[in-house]
């Protein structure tokens, strides 16, 4: 494929031009507008009740969404916490920002912080600090580190943050990351210490029972996966609450009419194909956007990409942004209009939390999928931290009678060095269609885009899917020592 028509077909031409032109008058012409950047940890897509959730698990987010413009389609580009993060707050590629796996950007590169600190703006960052370095590409004004899931601590946080910026007569960028649905999960014995036993302000109003979760299609329905998604969605029903005392905060502050609300997921849950995975439920992160004097929400099915973040938010506020950046703004497709490039997204995976390279690329469209595992040799052992807790030790437990079962953990530890997915039929990745004869004409296109991003891109795996599509073994060298042991 040429590269003029790759760059015509995926999108990974250069950045938009600014849309400023679009914006409202009174974008232009009143003081700046504040961002206040909200983040959840791990919280999967199908949980909020706006995206089919269970009912009134999170009604605070849903009223929050209720007067947003919804992005359902949009990704994260690396389903690991510190990788997605340093995406949303650069706007590039993990190979162009450094930002590979828990790495440091390279240092120099503009971030939200450093752009909006240079045009005034007074800076905050809340929690999850430590997935944001080096520290000279995240210079905050005030800094709350921490692990609390209290949801008080982060509505005062806010309170303080927005009080400091009035002080100073400055605009401000909260970036608050509220630490749930993180594991260990609610009423877990892990979680005791952490959550105080879920007593007073760690308590939510009423628990999910076992019986009552949803069974994503990626899972099993085990005894101990539904109580540990019943864990699970107790968590995401606490964050909620943290939401609302985060907006609380800013309509306290007089605000509310002058600020912009962003809010995602830094990626999927943490359960067995979801996080630190390219399958389809890792990497899936709807995003919320509001703005005073918007018009009215609607919901956008448009493929995003969290790498769009830094440039839609600057875009909106009305400074350019910096050059190198990857993603494009979505005001355009906001106003209606037709953004080229964005019939195929392209999510990765590289070094995990243990510091292992488990490397993988997923190229997919709404219905399919053709995911790159260049570690999948029949050896190497997959691990990484959502294996601990219930649910991967019962589907280990379950494998050893059920022969269903102990495919889909040979599928999980081992992997495919490539595979195709039908997600329309086949939602849960279940079923390896790459030799499937009806489906090869599309396979075929689907390997030369992947491999048209990983030029155009410099992809670090570009060399390895060349020797996999050449039928030579990926070389995937691993480190001398690990970050942690999986149990």
């Amino acid at each position: 494929m040429r590269r003029r028509d790759f760059l015509k077909t995926t999108g990974a031409a250069a950045v938009a031009a600014s849309t400023a032109q679009m914006l409202p008058a009174f974008v232009k012409s009143r003081r700046p507008l504040n961002l206040l950047f909200i983040t959840v940890d791990d919280m999967n897509y199908s949980m909020p009740g706006f995206m089919g959730g269970l009912p009134d698990l999170t009604p605070r987010l849903d009223a929050l969404a209720s007067r947003s413009h919804r992005f359902v389609n949009n990704r994260t580009s690396v389903a690991i916490c510190q990788p997605s993060r340093e995406a949303m707050m650069t706007g590039r590629l993990p190979q162009h920002s450094g930002g590979l796996g828990f790495t440091p950007l390279y240092p120099g590169v503009p971030t939200l912080t450093t752009v909006l600190k240079e045009h005034g703006y007074y800076t905050a960052g809340i929690h999850k600090i430590k997935h944001m370095q080096p520290p000279s590409c995240f210079p905050w004004d005030r800094l709350w580190h921490g692990v609390d899931r209290n949801p008080y601590v982060y509505g005062d946080a806010v309170r303080d943050a927005i009080a400091e910026a009035q002080s100073l007569k400055r605009p401000f960028f909260v970036n608050c990351n509220i630490n749930d649905p993180h594991r260990p999960f609610y009423g877990s014995p892990e979680a005791a210490g952490i959550d105080h036993h879920e007593e007073g302000e760690y308590k939510v109003a009423k628990e999910v029972q076992p019986e009552e979760v949803e069974i994503p299609p990626f899972l099993e329905d085990l005894p101990d996966i539904r109580k540990e998604l019943a864990q699970y969605a107790n968590s995401v029903q606490r964050l909620d609450i943290s939401v609302g005392k985060v907006l609380d905060a800013l309509a306290a502050a007089h605000e509310l009419d002058n600020t912009i609300v962003y809010f995602s997921a830094d990626h999927g849950m943490p359960f067995p194909f979801s996080k630190a995975t390219v399958y389809n439920s890792g990497s899936r992160t709807p995003a919320l956007l509001s703005w005073p004097g918007m018009r009215k929400a609607r919901t956008f099915q448009d493929r995003t990409c969290n790498i769009d973040v830094l440039p839609t938010l600057l875009d909106l506020m009305g400074v350019p942004a910096p050059e190198g950046v990857d993603g494009r703004s979505w005001m355009p497709i906001i106003h209606g209009q037709k953004q080229e490039g964005r019939e195929f997204l392209v999510t990765n995976i590289n070094s995990v939390f243990g510091g292992e390279e488990f490397p993988a690329r997923a190229i997919q469209d709404d219905r399919y999928s053709l995911v790159f595992c260049p570690w999948s040799d029949g050896q190497l052992r997959f691990r990484v931290e959502s294996m601990e807790g219930l649910t991967f030790a019962a589907m280990v437990r379950a494998a050893e009678t059920n022969p269903r079962i102990a495919a889909r953990v040979q599928q999980y530890v081992y992997g495919y060095p490539l595979a195709f997915y039908d997600l329309q039929e086949d939602p849960g990745q279940r079923v390896n269609l790459i030799d499937a004869k009806t489906q090869q004409n599309r396979i075929q296109r689907m390997k030369r885009l992947l491999m048209a991003h990983m030029e155009t891109t410099q992809d670090p795996q570009l060399e390895n899917f060349k020797r996999l599509l050449a039928g030579e073994k990926p070389i995937v060298p691993q480190p001398q020592r690990f970050r942690k042991e999986i149990s």
